[in-house]
């Protein structure tokens, strides 16, 4: 196939736009993050180009715009091998696999490795091209390329640096801009003949370049990855991942490492700055609700230098969020506040957060005495709701007692008065620890809600708010009977059918991982694992990425900023899953979920295996955690499953845990 041939192929194939997750390290910038769709197709930087390569067959032209989901093989490495993003694509005779690696750091000079190998049944003579087109998964319009042959380098204007390992037998470069940005930038064709005797490899290397941005160019280019080949960035980003999650968790279904550790991933991929992000571009801003859920999963890996810097940012500002000052959010910053000073033990750090948690206290007073609307005005409010007076009502005038709070631009009270009342009873418990004066007088306030909560607000739960919220992530109201039969009839009407079928939740993805972890919470173990067993499957299947997505195409959730200035790609609005993905509040809330199956610290007794399925209770398997962190210190187990209903128990923790697996007649021996 001629050059121009192919130029005219690539010039008509829509960029697909189905779904994608990133690949950054957590204190690079926003633009830095690498996004990539189904085989490997990616945009090095937000806003640049796409970058894809194409095989020829002949007179077939396979690449993954051209083929249906189905035959795109697209997934995260597995244990050792998280980091590095696989696919393969091509016909029954030859196959063309990627291997894909981001290395990152400060700023925004991230570099893109990836490895091509073709392979074939016979030897065969085939054609390999590298097309690079301003549309992609975050293309736009980074600017013409030059080509060194010499060097085999291909420089963008903007500063993106693209080197080859091989030769290329003939290349096309666009003199001006195309007017269609499916039309290619630059091509560069590749004569390859794989077969038994060897496959054909390609590596690239893409160092980012934003020269063409504000004050770039007075950064300058280090090119901290110059002379850095595919094999040892992928043996580095292997010795990175190792540590940059510490906490694992081991089961006989190998969804569930491998959700942690792909949740784990989207969360610390999407971070900017070291600040966590609900979403990598999608949200460029702190939100409260969820981004105190992504703080509470990130000291639960292991990470709670990341979740310092988060709760430091936190602390002193008490409403966040693009819809402006919320009701839920006064408790929710206490509860993160001091679920990180338990974890970690910190009581001076603790100590020192007294006047924030104070005025959070007395934010929740005052909206449960309102005697009208409360106002406040914050920033990063979307800019659809700017000029929305709404976004300003904290909330409504108060109904005895209870908050009338705003909450997503209505009014669920049951979620606003729970976290009110986690947000007072864990600052009574942050006082009761550090000795502050006012242990007594905020335990009392949050003894009178919890009564107003049970006696009038649990007997009209049902909003899907509602079962997300207690008795986790809040830690209030595990001991209440009246929650327990509220969740139960709710959980059972509309997350299982009778005959034991998951109804799935379509859009708020995060609602449904917490409503998992508080059946698993509250003993509805079974019930439970019909909605994770789906949950697990249907993350952005058919590929293994565990990505969990908010919202329809095009709706609200997507880029509700409008920060797509120059945007050339993105999730297409007729083809792609969601709104956007992978939405890290679910990945928080997927790894809260998984860790409550292992470990249970809320109460006294440290609880192993509260949500452990009957289906792993077979002899030979095998489960446990390592380094978890918990509020009773860290823990590491190992259980193993013998005959005769008997489990052996390796084991290192607070002394004394409970067995969950109790339930189903096994007897325990500590190793």
């Amino acid at each position: 196939m001629t050059l121009e041939q192919l130029r005219r192929i690539v010039a008509r194939t829509p960029h697909r736009g189905v779904c994608h997750v990133f690949l950054g390290h957590p204190a690079s910038d926003a633009a830095d993050k690498t996004t990539v769709e189904p085989g490997n197709v990616f945009s090095p930087g937000v806003w640049t180009c796409g970058i894809s390569w194409w095989l020829i067959d002949g007179e077939e032209v396979i690449a993954p715009d051209r083929l249906a989901p189905e035959e795109v093989s697209w997934h995260f490495g597995g244990e050792g091998d998280t980091p590095v993003l696989h696919a393969a694509y091509g016909t029954p005779s030859i196959c063309l696999r990627s291997r894909l690696v981001h290395r990152g750091g400060e700023g925004a000079e991230g570099c893109d490795f990836e490895e091509i190998r073709l392979s074939a049944n016979a030897a065969k003579s085939a054609q390999v091209a590298l097309v690079i087109r301003p549309v992609g998964p975050a293309g736009g319009t980074a600017g013409l390329f030059t080509l060194d042959a010499e060097r085999r380098d291909l420089l963008c204007e903007s500063g993106l640096r693209v080197t080859l390992d091989a030769t290329p037998a003939g290349h096309w470069l666009a003199e001006t801009q195309p007017e269609n940005p499916c039309a290619p930038l630059a091509l560069l064709l590749f004569a390859c003949t794989p077969g038994p005797g060897g496959d054909a490899v390609i590596h690239l290397r893409a160092e980012h370049g934003f020269l063409g941005r504000t004050f770039s160019r007075e950064l300058g280019l280090a090119r901290p990855h110059a002379n850095a080949g595919f094999s040892a960035a992928r043996t580095k980003a292997v010795e990175e991942w190792a540590a940059a999650l510490p906490a694992r968790i081991t089961a006989p279904d190998e969804r569930i490492a491998l959700t942690w550790q792909r949740s784990a991933w989207h969360i610390l991929a999407a971070m900017d700055n070291n600040l966590p992000r609900i979403g990598t571009v999608n949200y460029p801003h702190f939100w409260m609700r969820d981004g105190v859920i992504i703080l509470r999963a990130l000291d639960v890996i292991g990470r709670s230098d990341l979740a310092r810097i988060g709760v430091e940012f936190l602390a002193p500002r008490d409403f966040a969020g693009g819809f402006g000052a919320e009701a839920d959010a006064p408790g929710e910053g206490i509860w993160s506040l001091v679920q990180h000073a338990f974890i970690t033990g910190d009581d001076a750090w603790l100590d020192a957060q007294h006047e924030h948690i104070a005025r959070r206290v007395a934010w929740i007073d005052r909206m449960r005495s309102a005697a009208g609307p409360v106002r406040a005005c914050i920033d990063g409010v979307m800019p659809r709701y700017a000029l929305a007076p709404g976004s300003r009502v904290v909330c409504l005038a108060a109904d005895n007692g209870l908050v009338n709070g705003r909450m997503d631009w209505h009014r669920p009270n049951v979620y606003i008065n729970v976290w009110c009342l986690a947000g007072l009873h864990w600052a009574a418990e942050a006082a009761r620890r550090v000795n502050w004066p006012e242990e007594t007088a905020w335990r009392a306030h949050a003894d009178e809600l919890r009564r107003l909560v049970v006696s009038r607000l649990l007997p009209v739960y049902g909003n899907t708010r509602d079962p997300a919220v207690a008795p986790s992530p809040s830690g209030v109201l595990a001991d209440c009977p009246e929650l327990r039969e509220a969740f139960a009839a709710w959980f059972r009407t509309h997350r299982v059918y009778d005959n034991g079928r998951r109804i799935p939740e379509p859009l708020w993805t995060y609602f449904e991982a917490a409503q998992i972890r508080n059946a698993v919470r509250l003993g509805l173990v079974d019930e439970a694992w019909t909605c994770l067993d789906g949950m697990l499957d249907e993350a952005c299947s058919p590929w293994g990425i565990s990505a969990w997505r908010e919202g329809q195409p095009g709706d609200n959730e997507s880029l509700p900023f409008r920060n797509d200035a120059g945007a050339l790609g993105w999730l297409d609005r007729q083809h792609a899953l969601a709104g956007n993905m992978p939405h890290n509040w679910t990945s928080a809330e997927m790894l809260l979920t998984l860790r409550a199956v292992f470990v249970d610290d809320d109460g006294e007794r440290l609880v192993l295996g509260a949500g452990v399925p009957a289906a792993w209770l077979r002899e030979g398997a095998s489960f446990g955690v390592h380094a978890m962190p918990t509020r009773l210190g860290p823990v590491s187990f190992t259980a193993r499953v013998h005959g005769g209903r008997r489990i052996s128990i390796h084991y290192d923790g607070p002394p004394n845990p409970a067995y969950g697996w109790d339930r189903h007649g096994f007897l325990t021996t500590m190793e």
